[in-house]
C-alpha cells in the first residue's frame, strides 16, 4: 500500500516578502519557518520512509535536511522533476504587482493554458511532477510485492506491507500533484491551497488515490492569516 507524503518547504524569505521566488538562488528558510516546520514534522503519521526526495533548490534542501532529522529514510536524493516552476521573467517580482498582468487571469482561471514569459508552462511542470510521483509509486509497489513474497516464504504473517515516500517540493508543484490524484482538471488547481511547511498525505494502495490529509501544519493561522496558512505562496 504505497503512500506519498508531499511536504512543502517551510516559510522562506520570499514568502514573507511576497516575492515570486521561482528558481532564484539563495532563497532560504526563515527562523520562524524552521521552528514551525519542526513542530509540523512531529505530527507526521509515519516515521520511516523508503524514499526522501526533494527539489534541488535551497529552501527544499533545507526542509529535507530538517525532515531527515525527524524521520528515518532508506534513501535521500535531489530530484529535478520536483523543482519549482520556471517563472521566467516573472521570477523575483512581487505578487501584488503580478496581479495586474494580463497573463495573471489565465494563471488563475485557465492554468493549463498558462506559460510564463521566458519560462515554463504550468502544464509542463505538472506533467514532470506527476510522472515522478507515478514512477515512485510503481517502485514502491514492486518493493512491497517483493517483501510480501519474502515474508510468505518465511511464513511470516506480520500484516500488510506498506512503503511510504516523502517528496519535498513547492506550492504549485504539490497542488498539481494533488489535482491529478483527485482527478481534478489542472484549470481548477488554483482552488487548492497548500501552506508553507505543511504536509499532504495521498494513499495509493487502492484502485484510485485517496487523499487522507491536506496542508497539515502546526503553524496554522499564526503563519498565514487564513486556515492552513494558504495565502503565503
Amino acid at each position: 500500500m504505497p503512500v506519498i507524503v508531499l511536504l512543502r518547504h517551510g516559510v522562506s524569505s520570499a514568502n514573507t516578502a511576497g516575492i515570486l521566488a521561482g528558481r532564484a538562488p539563495g532563497v532560504s528558510l526563515t527562523d520562524q519557518g524552521v521552528s514551525a516546520l519542526r513542530d509540523t514534522l512531529r505530527m507526521l503519521p509515519q516515521q520511516h520512509f523508503a524514499r526522501l526526495l526533494h527539489s534541488p533548490l535551497l529552501r527544499c534542501e533545507q526542509t529535507a535536511q530538517i525532515a531527515a532529522s525527524a524521520i528515518s529514510a532508506d534513501s535521500a536524493a535531489a530530484v529535478d522533476d520536483l523543482i519549482e516552476l520556471d517563472y521566467g521573467d516573472w521570477t523575483g517580482r512581487r505578487l501584488k504587482d503580478l496581479g495586474s498582468e494580463e497573463l495573471w487571469k489565465t494563471v488563475i482561471d485557465e492554468a493549463s493554458q498558462a506559460r510564463f514569459p521566458g519560462g515554463e508552462s504550468i502544464a509542463e511542470a505538472a506533467d514532470r511532477a506527476v510522472s515522478r510521483v507515478r514512477t515512485v509509486v510503481g517502485e514502491l509497489r514492486t518493493e512491497e510485492r517483493t517483501e510480501a513474497d519474502q515474508r510468505t516464504q518465511k511464513s511470516d504473517d506480520t500484516g500488510p506491507v506498506s512503503r511510504w515516500a516523502m517528496l519535498v517540493s513547492h506550492g504549485d508543484i504539490i497542488k498539481a500533484i494533488i489535482a491529478d490524484a483527485l482527478a481534478m482538471p489542472l484549470d481548477d488547481f488554483q482552488r487548492l491551497s497548500v501552506a508553507p511547511g505543511s504536509f499532504t498525505v495521498i494513499d495509493f494502495s487502492g484502485p484510485r488515490p485517496v487523499m487522507t490529509a491536506m496542508s497539515v501544519t502546526a503553524a496554522g493561522l499564526s503563519e498565514g492569516g487564513v486556515p492552513g496558512g494558504g495565502n503565503l505562496r
